[in-house]
């Protein structure tokens, strides 16, 4: 019978098996931090569409009371509005009550899930968004400046989206 050579028959060694250890963790971190990073994007962009529709609804409330006022025939354009000049101020839409002004930093918005609205029910579900809406009116009387700023808490960063329009009393 002959004698076997054991160094032929030799297998994967430990620095091999490393080797090969490191490449397939690599191959499979790779794709799983872009996905990672892709869900944290879209989870961004999602709360940043949200902020843009809820500050784009408070330029739009004061458009609407303006248009309210001069359908009624009230003597000021911004009548209803007064909280809101100069300083900031929440609205509520969907109650559609005088705005309230934010002495001591805004409440935040809160979310009823039946209807879908947003508003300030205590009732309701609060959120991370914040409203506020300023009035600054210009020197011509006949125009003012409203800004509708919605910000948010995003892991460790405060975001905010800010609308600024000019409107003017038509009249």
């Amino acid at each position: 019978m002959k004698k076997q050579n054991r160094s032929t028959n030799r297998g994967f060694t430990l620095i091999e098996t490393f080797v090969a250890i490191t490449i397939l963790v690599t191959a499979i971190a790779g794709p799983l931090t872009l996905a990672s990073k892709g869900l944290t994007s879209a989870l961004v962009a999602r709360d940043q569409l949200t902020a843009s529709f809820l500050a784009q609804e408070g330029i739009e409330y004061v458009r609407q009371k303006r248009d309210t006022n001069h359908l009624q025939g009230n003597a000021s354009w911004l009548a209803g509005l007064s909280n809101c000049i100069d300083q900031d101020c929440t609205i509520d839409v969907v109650t559609d009550t005088a705005p309230t002004v934010c002495t001591d930093g805004c409440a935040p918005l809160r979310y009823d899930e039946t209807t879908g609205f947003y508003g300030y029910d205590p009732l309701d579900e609060v959120t991370v968004y914040t409203r506020t809406v300023r009035i600054r009116p210009l020197e011509s009387g006949f125009e003012a400046e409203v800004t509708s700023t919605v910000s948010w808490q995003s892991s460790v960063f405060t975001r905010r989206v800010t609308l600024t329009e000019i409107i003017t009393n038509w009249q």
